[in-house]
């Protein structure tokens, strides 16, 4: 088998060895659109295929957009390119992105701008202050000319400068005005505007309507220069100003058209060199000696020269259209070589693979009528296991029989003659009853094992036949059925919830099973003892348990639309409903079934089939532990909820103390005692109030008033009116020890309508009057 996986692995290493020439990855990440950049861009896309190594270059634009260009920046990165070249919008932008890139181990070339700090690899491009400079100088040439006709007259120079946040405007501005500033008998002035030619003319022709007549105008770029030049020719002074500009473009419309039409004085070419930036690429990429910082350099158009320089512009331009011209033709080439080679190699692949299939089915053919006997063997050991597994139902079946029989019989007798007796003894006979005929049903499937055996195929085509015959009408019907028998289960027990707010006589359980039976059974199980509700799936019991908030839960756990591990979560997350106990019951009794059902906040866990006094049991323990809790927690005089009174002298302290008893640690849950102190809070920030209202403190609190009486009665054993009026006693009781105020005083402050009943219920709460604990502490 060996030489057969060689032969298939050959065709795939003579791919391997000749797979074409790698090239680099080269992402270009430009700050905005132009002329300018576009003939960069293009001369980029000129030099792919120029230099010894092959590099395929991906440009992104942001449009003057920096948020943009640091997630183009990012998207680069993340398809690994080998080298990233940027013209900045903004530096500070971008610097977390190529510091991203250098940790990554790509290198980052920028292009036309600078940015600090200079965690960049190189830089190409124009010197902005060499080109303000020598726009500069070229302007002073201008102005010795003008000096003459000016008459003693000082020359006044514009400048109009882009956005001096960009490190361009900034450094050509710094370059010109250094510059002309040598001159003392210039009028420098200049004006930033956003590097618009619309905004250019603006600033212009307000400069002009202003009154004043500038001899030469300098703008950062030749659409911008041309933009001012529109503005005087308005105002119908354009041939006594002379303009200036940077960029030296070739077309229509651009700088060196205008130099060569009069509108421009002269124009500063800022170089592009597109091929040279890939050049420095390929030199870092492959390990060669490079420059970190590359300046290129260029000169003044003038009227005298501009002929010349469009003549050879336009040559350039021409060549590298022909270049990308031939550059594409030979990509289509080279793309037809290589999936005709492609072609090639998976005809000799598909030859080998058929060769190595005939010798493969040869093996196969042998390995089938070896498989065929022994099939045969097992089909004969299988055939006898299944008759020996159906002799087994068969007889388990049998031996059911009898006491299904001594039990079905007695039943139905007793089910027969239970007009005399109790409702609660009838329902039981009525459950006991439908379940026996439950299990006769399963017995009767089992006893018809082998006719239902051979029936099967036959049975599957009827059930297919007739499940497609069911109308959609009835599906519908179903559900609608199902779901208005769970709307009426919430509904139900929510009234029973209601009808009982104001009740204590028996705990409230609510109970949560999908079968009807097993609720009916557990509802009279519960019934003489317990307020009983009841849900038949998790998410309508949820609903019934933050309405009401019963004192225990009994659960299944397998149930639809939410099972019961899902819903003793919910219950134990929930602030409103987290202190109620939860006593889960299931089929399922593994020790991991166990756990889950603890970890997820039960307090017992029950197996079926159950006993049900040991159910019982469980339940009257869990109430017990709570109802020790709330008794615990009714003794304490301060509950742990109001500030605790500061005494003057030992006497005092201890007498206080009689009436303070600390909560033993039992156990409360986290989500408990967060929420005694969001309710402490509450009370303390409302309690002066006279008129506060139970419905106000739930609104504080994200409760309703039957959660609210609910809750609070659960973990404390007192109604919120009861727990109001202890705090405020306590912090009336406080008071009178500590200050200086009238008992009158105190008992308005601390929310009491009338110091009459006030006096009253502090006489019932302490066993004193407030006017003689006063006096008793002076």
């Amino acid at each position: 088998m060996k030489k057969y996986i060689l032969l298939l692995l050959i065709p795939l290493l003579l791919t391997c060895c000749n797979k074409s020439t790698s090239y680099y990855t080269i992402g270009v990440s430009q700050c905005s659109s132009g002329k300018w950049r576009e003939k960069v861009n293009h001369e980029m896309l000129s030099a792919q295929h120029l230099y010894d190594k092959e590099v395929k270059i991906s440009i992104a634009n942001c449009y003057d957009n920096a948020q943009k260009q640091v997630q183009q920046i990012d998207s680069l990165i993340d398809a690994n390119v080998d080298l990233l070249v940027i013209a900045p919008y903004e530096y500070s932008h971008i610097t977390k992105s190529i510091e991203r890139a250098r940790q990554k181990n790509i290198p980052v070339v920028l292009f036309d701008r600078k940015i600090s700090p200079k965690n960049y690899t190189a830089y190409i491009g124009g010197d902005n202050v060499e080109a303000g400079a020598c726009i500069g100088r070229y302007a002073l040439q201008l102005a010795d000319r003008l000096q003459s006709q000016n008459k003693g007259r000082k020359t006044s120079v514009l400048e109009l400068t882009g956005p001096m946040e960009m490190s361009p405007a900034r450094e050509r501005h710094k370059g010109f005005a250094q510059t002309i500033t040598q001159n003392t008998l210039i009028d420098y002035q200049f004006l930033i505007t956003n590097w618009t030619p619309e905004d250019n003319y603006k600033k212009m022709m307000a400069y002009l309507k202003a009154g004043k007549r500038p001899d030469i105008v300098f703008c950062h770029s030749d659409i911008d220069a041309l933009g001012a030049y529109q503005a005087a020719k308005e105002c119908g002074l354009e041939k006594s100003i002379s303009f200036l500009g940077i960029d030296g473009l070739p077309g229509k419309g651009q700088g060196l058209e205008g130099v060569k039409s009069g509108k421009l004085a002269g124009t500063y070419i800022y170089p592009t060199h597109g091929e040279e930036i890939i050049l420095l690429a390929l030199n870092i990429l492959e390990g060669k000696k490079y420059k970190q910082n590359n300046t290129i350099q260029s000169f003044v158009v003038t009227p005298t020269n501009v002929d010349d320089i469009m003549i050879s512009t336009q040559v350039m331009m021409q060549q590298n259209d022909y270049l990308i011209t031939i550059q594409n033709k030979l990509e289509n080439y080279l793309g037809q070589y290589h999936t005709q080679q492609m072609v090639l190699y998976f005809l000799a692949f598909a030859f080998l693979i058929s060769l190595v299939a005939i010798l493969l089915i040869g093996r196969a053919i042998q390995s089938t009528r070896r498989a065929n006997h022994q099939m045969k063997k097992a089909n004969n050991k299988m055939k006898k296991l299944n008759e020996e597994q159906t002799l087994f139902y068969t007889n388990a079946s049998h031996q059911l029989k009898t006491p299904l029989t001594l039990i079905a019989g007695p039943a139905k007798e007793l089910l027969a003659n239970s007009s005399q007796k109790k409702d609660r003894d009838k329902e039981l006979l009525e459950i006991l009853n439908r379940n026996v005929n439950l299990l006769e049903q399963v017995v009767y499937h089992v006893l018809n094992f082998k006719e239902q055996v051979k029936k099967a195929m036959t049975e599957d085509t009827l059930l297919s036949v007739s499940d497609d015959a069911i109308p959609n009408s009835q599906l519908l019907a179903d559900e609608q059925h199902e779901d208005k028998s769970v709307t009426n289960d919430i509904q139900k027990g929510h009234q029973k919830m209601l009808l009982k707010l104001d009740t204590d006589e028996l705990p409230t359980i609510l109970v949560v099973d999908e079968n009807s039976d097993m609720r009916k059974f557990l509802h009279t199980l519960f019934a003489d003892n317990y307020y009983v509700i009841e849900a038949a799936d998790g998410q309508s019991g949820l609903k019934l348990a933050r309405e009401g908030v019963p004192d225990l839960i009994v659960s299944d756990i397998i149930m639809p639309v939410m099972n019961g591990l899902e819903f003793c979560k919910r219950i134990k997350e929930d602030p409103i409903t987290s202190h109620i106990p939860v006593l889960l019951l299931s089929a399922q009794s593994t020790d991991h079934q166990l756990i889950e059902g603890f970890k997820n906040g039960a307090e017992a866990y029950i197996t079926k089939p159950f006993n049900a006094q040991l159910l019982i049991s469980h339940i009257e323990s869990l109430l017990y532990n709570r109802e020790k809790l709330r008794q615990q927690f009714a003794k304490s005089a301060n509950v742990n909820l109001s500030t605790t009174p500061h005494h003057k002298d030992d006497a005092e302290k201890k007498e206080a103390n009689e009436h303070k008893q600390e909560i033993p640690a039992v156990q409360m849950s986290t989500a408990d005692r967060r929420f005694i102190d969001n309710l402490k809070t509450a009370i303390l920030e409302k309690m002066a109030d006279s008129h506060l209202k139970m419905e106000d403190l739930g609104d504080e609190l994200g409760l309703s008033r039957v959660q609210l009486y609910r809750k609070v009665k659960a973990l404390t054993g007192l109604t919120p009116v009861e727990l109001l009026r202890k705090m405020r006693l306590q912090q009336a009781y406080a008071l009178l020890l500590n200050s200086d105020k009238s008992v009158s005083e105190i008992c308005y402050e601390v929310g009491f309508g009338t110091p009459s009943y006030f006096a009253s219920c502090f006489k019932k709460e302490f066993d004193i009057y407030p006017a003689d604990l006063k006096k008793n502490n002076k």
